[in-house]
């Protein structure tokens, strides 16, 4: 056997031997119940974490996942005392730590709904991520685990390890002891613990919730920028009142000849097993001349509604004069508009643009995915509003010359984006185009503004007022949809 194939042996070894070595510190463990399935979870949320760049031990993983997700089950986590010859005092502080986390008012928001496994790991790397960078026994990059000649960052999700019983508290001082030091420095950092454990917005996670997970989840990087970036928390509360009015949508069912789904209709075609029973007490001549004549009555079964090539195209002004209860509307509304276009079956294209027009986020298939960027994007640069819809002119006919689409752009901007007439009316031609005019500090006048198919003006007035800012969003999404 070649070194070369000796490595994936080597590599199955060292992550075996990395799981039994976080295993060990199991038995420090204050949460319970615990079993193999708590263990398996906490493996995966120790996965997460690694590649974020933090590998903290398993017991820590455990313990605060497990209080973090408890919302999951019926029977609720308790924290329960452990006792040790030499390490009582930190077990003592640790238990006191997790009753305090337990009794926190963000688990309770929490636990209030099931929380991805993604969202448990960017929150553990939350809390925990200025404690690990305290903590000495940190692994170094590159480094490789003790007697072992390969660094590990993933842990087996199948191991016969996970049945073995557990070890006791003493001989986890001896085997799972690692651990040890790196509770003595959370709980000399508890308060800080409990402080960013605080400021973690439950809103941004329920609203990764109305979301299917269909697409997959999100970039752990994106995800964790969502949780730790300031300011994101507005738009979030903003979302929230508005999708929920939102999910109600119903689309109607057409008729096809197909033998799937329900009945829909009475069809004059279709296949013999869709054929009415009543057509068969005729005698053979008359059955013979309504099939001849196409009288015969079939019925017809649901299928969805074909979309066809509709393509909704929401473009979000990201410019520095969108700061402010400005941004706050123009993303809240854009996802808004995202969400019904996608309910209503069309395809929906979210873009952010400037001086230029930044890539396409799918917030409407795909919200888990593309929602972190929205609400986290922040523009750097100055604004070119000829350059981006000229750009946009020459895609959209594209689009609709070459791929057959039926495009839709619906813009959100202020009152100063000034567009070369000639390029909406080149827009115009091959678009329907929707313009949202958020808090102008003056009269709008935009000379394109006759040239837009529908326009919307949303006034300061509006926006000082949240049950107003609410119902004119919901009107202008309800007036979008019908373009």
């Amino acid at each position: 056997m070649t070194a070369t194939d000796a490595r994936p042996d080597d590599g199955e070894a060292a992550r075996e031997q990395e799981l039994a070595r976080q295993l060990a510190t199991l038995a420090l463990s204050c949460v319970q119940p615990s079993g193999p399935i708590e263990a398996i979870a906490a493996a995966s949320w120790w996965n997460m974490l690694a590649r974020l760049g933090i590998q903290l031990p398993l017991v820590v993983v455990h313990d605060f996942g497990l209080l973090l997700t408890r919302g999951r089950e019926r029977r609720g986590r308790q924290v329960v005392r452990r006792e040790g010859p030499s390490a009582a005092a930190v077990l003592a502080r640790y238990h006191q730590l997790l009753s305090e986390v337990a009794a926190a008012e963000i688990i309770e928001d929490l636990g209030a709904a099931p929380l991805p496994d993604d969202a448990v790991a960017v929150i553990l790397a939350r809390v925990m991520g200025d404690v690990y960078l305290r903590w000495p026994g940190r692994p170094r990059q590159g480094a490789a685990v003790a007697g072992v000649g390969a660094a590990v960052d993933t842990l087996p999700a199948s191991s016969p390890l996970y049945e073995r019983p557990r070890p006791s508290t003493a001989a986890g001082e001896r085997d799972g002891g690692w651990a040890l030091p790196f509770l003595h420095r959370l709980c000399e950092l508890d308060r800080a613990v409990l402080a960013r454990l605080d400021q973690i917005d439950a809103g941004s996670l329920r609203l990764l919730g109305l979301f299917s997970v269909d697409a997959g989840f999100g970039d752990l990087a994106d995800l964790y920028q969502l949780v730790t970036t300031p300011g994101t928390s507005d738009v979030v509360d903003f979302s929230l009142q508005l999708l929920p009015s939102l999910l109600e949508t119903k689309r109607r069912p057409a008729a096809q000849r197909f033998s799937i789904n329900g009945y829909a209709s009475v069809e004059r075609r279709g296949s013999l097993d869709a054929l009415l029973p009543g057509e068969l007490a005729h005698d053979d001549d008359a059955f013979a001349l309504k099939a001849l004549s196409d009288d015969l009555l079939f019925y017809g079964h649901e299928r969805p509604q074909d979309s066809g090539r509709k393509l909704h195209y929401v473009l979000v002004d990201a410019s520095a004069s969108m700061r402010g209860t400005r941004q706050v509307f123009a993303r809240g509304l854009a996802l808004a508009l995202a969400k019904k276009f996608s309910l209503m079956g069309g395809e929906v294209w979210v873009r952010f643009f400037d001086s230029r027009l930044y890539d396409r986020l799918d917030v409407g298939g795909a919200g888990r995915r593309d929602l972190p960027r929205l609400l986290c994007f922040r523009s750097e640069r100055g604004r070119n509003y000829a350059r981006v819809f000229g750009d946009l002119a020459v895609e959209v006919t594209r689009l609709r010359r070459e791929q057959g689409r039926d495009v839709a752009v619906t813009f959100i901007t202020h009152a100063e984006c000034h567009i070369p007439l000639p390029t909406v009316e080149a827009l115009a031609r091959e678009a329907y185009l929707y313009g949202i005019f958020v808090q102008p500090s003056k009269p709008l006048d935009v000379e394109y503004l006759s040239r837009l198919h529908r326009h919307q003006v949303v006034t300061a007035d509006t926006l000082s007022r949240a049950a107003d800012k609410r119902r004119r969003a919901l009107d202008i999404v309800e007036d979008a949809a019908q373009g």
